[in-house]
């Protein structure tokens, strides 16, 4: 069965993030710049987004999410290799049918999809490497992956607007 182009794009940026937790040192990952990234390290910008993306995941059978009522793995923040079994966790369990999903905040009920949750995730993983990406740079010069935290979009339209 080939692949649909938003599973491509979530394991692409998945993959992404395991190469970048993989490539950091230790102090990189913890290491809070308050202009840069605000005030939160690369581990704790990849723990928000992990829990959430989780938090779907793991109730795909009950058919219901509240994004809001989560645990903070705050270990998940520190611990890159936790970091990295999180994410590969997520590239094994995320793919799975469409359905109806109902999406909580505080006492309203939303209905939604599982596939339009994924692409939410699948922004907000885009939309948290856009903030940590100055701290990436910083980190790793040359080495970070060019398109890193920017969206499919913005890739496009530089590659038809942006001679270099």
């Amino acid at each position: 069965m080939e692949k649909s182009s938003l599973e491509k794009n979530i394991v692409a940026h998945l993959d992404e993030l395991i190469v970048l937790v993989t490539t950091l040192e230790d102090k990189q990952y913890t290491f809070i710049a308050d202009a840069e990234m605000a005030a939160a390290s690369i581990g704790r910008h990849l723990r928000h987004t992990l829990e959430i993306f989780l938090l779907l995941v793991q109730n795909y059978d009950a058919g219901r999410v509240d994004y809001e009522n989560r645990a903070r793995n705050l270990a998940l923040e520190e611990d890159r290799l936790l970091a990295i079994r999180q994410l590969n966790y997520l590239k094994k369990h995320f793919n799975k049918p469409d359905k109806p999903i109902e999406l909580i905040n505080n006492q309203l009920v939303i209905k939604t999809s599982y596939h339009r949750e994924l692409l939410y995730q699948l922004e907000h993983i885009i939309h948290h490497n856009a903030i940590i990406r100055p701290a990436v740079t910083h980190f790793l010069g040359d080495a970070i992956q060019q398109n890193f935290g920017y969206a499919p979009a913005t890739i496009k339209y530089q590659a038809k607007h942006v001679s270099g």
